[in-house]
């Protein structure tokens, strides 16, 4: 699993999203690196989001337990 961190911009305006890889840390940026907006979109397969950081009237949808 990858950790969104972050957001950082390059000089020409692009985001990018600065991620948190959980299985290395010998890299360039010292166990972090930045995806495209085009790359997440593609490769991303699920999103898990802390209930807190939800909306409250989209969390009023969510089933009660």
């Amino acid at each position: 699993g990858m950790e969104i961190v972050g957001i950082a911009r390059d000089r020409k305006g692009n985001r990018y999203y600065k991620v948190r890889n959980s299985w290395d840390t010998n890299q360039i940026y010292d166990g972090y690196f930045y995806v495209s907006m085009p790359f997440f979109l593609a490769k991303t397969l699920d999103i898990m989001v802390h209930k807190n950081a939800v909306p409250k009237e989209i969390a009023k949808k969510f089933p009660k337990k």
